[in-house]
């Protein structure tokens, strides 16, 4: 359930951004088609006048969460005129739509990141507050969605303190309202309470009903959340009433769900399906596809519980693969939880096994991810507040100093001789500030790049240590349990033996690249270059997989010259032949070949691991050696598993060697993989 929480807590997030303009009833798309004939009927120049330009965008932000390629459209035609008549806001309003629309709707690319900062450019060039206010706040939402909660942190106080400024306080409210949600979408609900309380107090100031309405939903969430179910129906139904006054579907849909989740946790499956049932009727209209994967799994849950176990596996199974078309982790977690459940008390035991896998795989990488979120936004906010402070304490000191340079310069308005010593010492203290900020600075982007590159380090190792290392452990971990419970016999037991092997095979070979890997990182490889025969070395590495080859009757080849001698470190070769023969191993079928050789070019040796596997697409071929390669690993042709760690120490090693390595591979065609090294000194 937990889990569940914190996918309701995204689609709060998402939801809490669609109202980032003037808000609409359900009848004013209508309104604004009739607007824009009319316009076009009377006015015979209609194409190069502000009012039309601003009626398309006003209509492209009537579908922005419903019809993507209709906003597309429209905005695309919005951008056109404005060009032509030379409208910035124009443009940068039009640019704002498709920004948030692509990301609503799940099109967002790196063109969507363009628009966006397209449309700030523009918005600061005319001086057009309310319309930069809307665009950081898109952006901040775009850094959400990809993650990065650092850079959303920051644009939304620096959005807030410029809304400030302004005494903008319609955008306050949006700001407030979404810096509290995005600590509520980290856990830290004691840092999203007094932003809800900021922005409650400003709408009911301006009665602005929807926002009253969206802070009281999301302190419903929250209450929900603490299991404080009272308060928690009390938020909720107030928010429900204005929503459906405002006619606002996607928010009506959102607070039916919530409550059917507080239902579910007081073990009241026939009320909890009801609402999940109106928040269905209300999402029809909308394209919001996780949002339906979490109906599902709230309405297969209600029919757990009601002990309705056909109907709710039938949901499941459909909300799954809803969520996986969407590579929804979220909805995958919940859903493979709800299988588990249900194939457990089916007796199905392998596939209970199977789903629960899945489930703790996505829930403790998640677990995992959410805290270095956590500790990342402390660490964002510690120097935000540092870096505001010098700044205030900065300028306060300049103002007072200024001050007294005035009253300096008023006393010597009469001696010119003192008003020249005055501006000289002036300028002299100018200069030795910005002598002093550029070395700060530089100091500054010096200590970035460390700590860039030590995070990075670390991520690489967690994310390795939870994927690859974590998930064989567990699932060793659920069967023994399974056997202690007795839901499985010793007899069924010894049927993931196979599969027990090749994880623990597949964990040993990564933890031995891990540690490799992690030597390199912290200390460097230390190079003991020597000469020695290539042939006879390779055959040594053969010898050592021939097991894993012959488990699939695989053929090795080693046509290697016998007279190649070559100059390299001879640990550091042992391993890249290994990690690249054991690659074509695992992407080659059964029955298949790989052939070993090497070409004399110029004063190396250029050794070839040809196999008759898989291949690889070209997206994937160009993110090998990369240094996030490491996470994009796939599945053997036996499902045999790996981290992809093992090209990167190749690529170090070889060229710490001197050498240098690549690919060559088609789909469906298999691949060689090759790298150079010294010939013998």
């Amino acid at each position: 359930m937990k889990y569940k929480l914190n996918t309701l807590l995204f689609l709060i997030f998402i939801i809490s951004l669609l109202s980032i303009s003037s808000t609409h009833a359900q009848g004013k798309k209508q309104a604004i088609l009739s607007e824009v004939k009319e316009y076009k009927l009377n006015h015979s120049s209609f194409e190069k006048d502000t009012v039309y330009i601003n009626l398309i965008n006003e209509l492209a932000w009537e579908l922005v969460y419903s019809n993507f390629d209709s906003v597309s459209s429209l905005s695309h035609k919005a951008i056109k005129l404005s060009k032509v008549i030379n409208y910035k806001r124009g443009q940068a309003k039009a640019f704002i739509a498709l920004a948030f629309s692509s990301t609503i709707t799940s099109n967002q690319t790196d063109a969507s990141y363009q628009q966006i900062d397209r449309a700030i450019k523009l918005s600061k060039e005319v001086n057009a507050d309310s319309t930069l206010l809307s665009a950081y706040n898109v952006k901040a939402m775009m850094q959400m969605h990809a993650g990065d909660h650092e850079n959303a942190y920051k644009i939304y106080q620096e959005a807030l303190e410029f809304s400030k400024s302004k005494k903008d306080l319609l955008s306050e409210i949006k700001l407030n309202t979404n810096l509290a949600t995005l600590f509520l979408l980290l856990g830290d609900t004691k840092e999203a309470v007094p932003y809800y309380e900021n922005s409650l107090k400003l709408s009911e100031a301006l009665n602005k009903k929807l926002w009253i309405g969206i802070i009281k939903s999301n302190l419903g969430y929250l209450n929900v959340k603490n299991k404080k179910f009272d308060k928690a129906l009390e938020f909720l139904d107030q928010s429900i009433v204005l929503f459906k006054e405002q006619e606002k579907q996607e928010w009506l849909s959102f607070a039916y769900i919530t409550k059917g989740e507080l239902y579910l946790e007081k073990k009241n499956p026939k009320e909890a399906l009801k609402y999940f049932e109106l928040s269905e009727e209300s999402h029809k209209k909308l394209q919001d596809q996780i949002r339906k994967a979490d109906l599902l799994c709230g309405k297969a849950k209600s029919y757990v519980q009601l002990q309705e176990y056909d109907i709710a596996e039938e949901l499941a199974l459909k909300g799954l693969k809803i969520a996986e078309k969407q590579k929804y982790q979220a909805g995958i977690a919940g859903l493979s939880e709800v299988l588990y459940i249900l194939n457990k008390k089916k007796n199905n035991t392998a596939l209970a096994l199977s789903y629960l896998e899945n489930f703790k795989m996505i829930t403790d990488s998640t677990a995992l991810k959410d805290k270095k979120n956590a500790l990342l936004m402390l660490k964002v906010k510690t120097n935000f507040k540092l870096e505001q402070d010098e700044l205030k304490k900065e300028t306060n000191s300049a103002l007072a100093q200024q001050k007294s340079y005035i009253a300096f310069s008023l006393f010597g308005v009469f001696i010119a001789g003192i008003i020249s010593f005055c501006v000289y010492k002036n300028n002299k203290l100018i200069k030795k500030l910005n002598y002093q900020l550029k070395q700060k600075a530089t100091t500054l982007e010096e200590s970035k790049k460390k700590l860039t590159y030590a995070n990075e380090t670390q991520e690489k190792l967690f994310s390795i240590i939870s994927h690859d290392l974590r998930s064989p452990i567990n699932a060793l971990m659920n069967l023994l349990l399974l056997i202690k419970n007795g839901d499985i016999q010793t007899d069924d037991f010894l049927n993931f033996v196979p599969k027990l092997y090749n994880d623990v095979d597949a964990m040993s070979f990564t933890l031995n690249n891990l540690l490799n890997w992690s030597k390199s990182q912290m200390n460097g490889f230390v190079n003991k270059p020597e000469n020695f025969n290539l042939k006879t070395r390779v055959n040594d590495s053969i010898q050592l997989l021939q097991e894993n080859a012959n488990q699939k009757n695989i053929e090795v080849q080693n046509k290697i010259p016998e007279d190649a001698e070559i100059y390299c470190d001879r640990n550091q070769f042992n391993l890249i032949i290994r990690n690249l023969l054991n690659n074509s191993i695992k992407f080659t079928p059964i029955g298949g070949e790989i052939v070993l050789k090497a070409t004399l070019k110029n004063n190396y040796w250029e050794i070839m691991i040809q196999d008759n596997g898989m291949g690889m697409s070209l997206e994937v071929k160009n993110k090998l050696f990369k240094p996030d390669s490491s996470l994009q690993s796939a599945y053997g042709t036996n499902k045999e598993k790996g981290t992809g760690l093992g090209l990167l120490l190749c690529k170090e090693m070889v060229e710490n060697n001197g050498g240098a390595i690549g690919v060559e591979t088609k789909e469906g065609e298999g691949a060689t993989f090759y790298f150079t090294v010294p010939i013998a000194k």
